[in-house]
Order: C-alpha cells, then structure tokens, then sequence
C-alpha cells in the first residue's frame, strides 16, 4: 500500500511538472501577444506619392537693379510698393564728371569736323602745296624736254642737260611728297573724326547710364540704397517684378530630382494661408544642381493664385508622382526592413509595396485584408 502511495505521488509530481510547463508556454505567449503589443490591419483608401520641395514665393520677371557705372547716388525716385513703367527712372547716379568729358568729346568732335571738311586750313595749305609742286614740275619737266631736244642737235653742253634733268627729278619727288603728305593727312583726319563721333556716342550712352530705369511694368519691392550712397556694378540698388504674376522658386533633393519634370501637380501649403491646400503645376525644372545644397531648383506656377502674395513668403509643396483612390495600404512604421512585415508569432512575411506617402505604404501582395500584423 506504501508503495502504491508513493507511486500515485510521483505520478501527481509529474503532472504538476507539467503544467507548469505549459502554464508557462502560454503565458510567454501571451506575453508576445498581449494587450501591450500593437497590431493593425490593412485598410483600403486613398493613397498618394510625392516628393518634398520647401522654397518662396518670387514675383514673374523678378530682378535686381544694377548700375552700369559707379558713383553717388544723386536721386531715388522711388519706394517699396511704388507701381513703375518700363523706362521709369529708378535712381540717379551723379554724373558730373561724365558730363565734363562729354563736353570735352564734343569740342574736340568740332575741330576734327573742321580739319577734315574740304575747306579745312589744314588741308587746304597741303593742297596749296601740291599744287605748287605740281606747277613746278610742270615748268621743269618742259625745261628738261628743251634741253634735251637742244643737246640731241649738239647745242648746249652736258652740264646744262645734266642741271635740267637733276631740277625735273627733284620736282617730281616734291610733287609725289606732296601729294602723298596731302592724302595720308586727310585719311587720318577723317578717321579721328570717326573716333571722335564714336567717342562722344559712348559719352552720351554714358550719361544714359547714370540714370537706372525700369525694364518691366510691375513694382518696386525693396529699395536697397539711400541718396547719397556710392553705388557701384557689383550693388543691387532694387528688386523690381510683376505685381499681378508669382511663381514659385522650390527646392528638391537629388535623391529625387529625376522622378520630377514638368507639368505635375503640385500641392502647396502656405504659413501665411494656414488651413488651405493649394494647387500648381511644375513648369521648369533647372538642369543644374546646386553644389552646396545638393538641390534642384524647380519652378511651379499656381493654378488659381491667393487674393494676396509677396516675394519671400515661405511654402511647402508635394509635388504629385502618381496616386490611387482605392488602395490596400498599411502603416509604414509596421514595415520591417522595407519589405516585412511581422504576422501571428512574430513570422517574417514577405510583402510587395506600391505608392507610399509620408505615413503609409500601399501592399500589392503578400497580406490582405484580414491579416493582423504585429508592430515590429
């Protein structure tokens, strides 16, 4: 009996043994899968892709207003918000020396007019001399022919047609001198005069230049230097844009530069219009990238433009890849290695992923949806 005892207790030992074996099973199990643990289930709806651009607002035919010369600033003659014309006068530069050397080229354009017109001192003596070389060429030439003649008869004696031949040669030379002194004197008289007018046109475009117009109907947005300033080519003195056309400037990263071109839709969101979802579309996208911040610029003009825009105002966009209105899609915190996702006790499915968004990712196969999964 002792001994049945003994056998039954073992046999109620061994059954307590195990269990607490499956008690412990399960409630490691249930640990894994408990309240605590998150879970979700795909769920069917709207989906869209886009990339991330931050950038401004810029005015239609923005610009900076240079001078095309350096000096003080004589005049502004306008202010921010001020409504221009193309041809307005911006700013005046003080031109006083430019005006004394525009004096300077006109008087000296004067006298060359005068040398080199056909009445002109200076060549009139030089004509004065060719003719008198000529008329003494003349009168040698025909003392010469005497002689000779003479001297073929045997009259006369060779000293004598020897002095007439050395007299007409001399003269022949003072003629072609002349002659020559008169032609390269009137050649370079009407070249300086060429200079000279050219000279006093580059002064006179000068003095334009001291005056910084408006290329653009539009306005003046900023004013960037007070009267009395030295300006100089390297000083933007205005900008200057449209007042009734703005476009948007964004940024966009390499990494996703190539999946944009021209004509997406773009979503924009703006601090200034809180609450409101805006719609453009790209229309440029500049080829080169930035070097330093590693971006695109791409331009996006706004389909239906806010009441009230301002260059410099800040905007985000997304700018619209590809969506769908009825997708199976799940968060993309649950993704394991961006192609898992974790179902009944932590097993490792592999699923096949669509569009994605910022918080969720579409599932093209491998769950559907029923499936629980498990937040990693």
């Amino acid at each position: 009996m002792s001994n049945e005892r003994h056998g039954g207790n073992r046999e109620d030992s061994d059954l307590s043994g195990m269990q607490k074996v499956m008690f412990v099973i399960v409630l490691g199990a249930l640990v894994g899968c408990g309240p605590d643990r998150e879970t979700t289930t795909p769920l069917s709806g709207p989906i869209t892709e886009a990339v991330y651009a931050s950038g401004i607002i810029k005015s239609r035919d923005q610009y900076q207003a240079f001078p095309a010369v350096s000096g003080i600033v004589a005049e502004v003659h306008v202010q921010a918000g001020d409504s221009v014309r193309a041809g307005d006068a911006l700013f005046t530069i003080d031109d006083r020396a430019t005006s004394l050397g525009t004096q300077r080229a006109e008087l000296a354009l004067e006298l060359l007019r005068q040398n080199a017109s056909v009445a002109s001192p200076v060549l009139e003596q030089l004509r004065l001399a060719v003719e008198q070389a000529r008329t003494r060429l003349a009168n040698d030439s025909l003392q010469f022919a005497r002689q000779k003649a003479l001297w073929e008869k045997q009259i006369g004696s060779r000293a004598e047609l020897d002095s007439r031949e050395l007299a007409y040669s001399s003269s022949r030379n003072a003629w072609l001198t002349a002659q020559k002194a008169y032609i390269e004197t009137r050649t370079r008289l009407r070249n300086e005069l060429r200079l000279a007018e050219n000279e006093l046109a580059l002064r006179r475009a000068a003095e334009g230049d001291h005056t910084v117009r408006s290329l653009i109907d539009g306005r003046v947005y900023d004013v960037l230097i007070e009267r009395g300033e030295l300006a100089n080519p390297q000083r933007a003195l205005a900008t200057v844009g449209r007042a009734d056309a703005f476009l948007m400037d964004l940024q966009v990263d390499e990494y996703d530069i190539v999946r944009v071109h021209q004509g997406q839709e773009v979503l924009i969101t703006m601090d200034s219009y809180k609450g409101r979802v805006l719609e453009g579309t790209v229309s440029r996208v500049d080829p080169l990238m930035n070097e330093r911040s590693r971006t695109f610029t791409v331009e996006a003009v706004f389909k239906q433009s806010p009441p009230v825009l301002y260059p410099n105002l800040t905007v985000e966009a997304n700018i619209v890849l590809a969506r769908k209105e009825r997708a199976l899609t799940i968060p993309a915190a649950y993704l394991v290695d961006d192609r898992y996702v974790l179902v009944g006790q932590d097993e490792r499915r592999e699923v096949h992923l669509g569009l994605r968004d910022l918080q969720r990712v579409e599932v093209l196969s491998g769950i559907d949806s029923t499936t629980v999964i498990l937040h990693p």
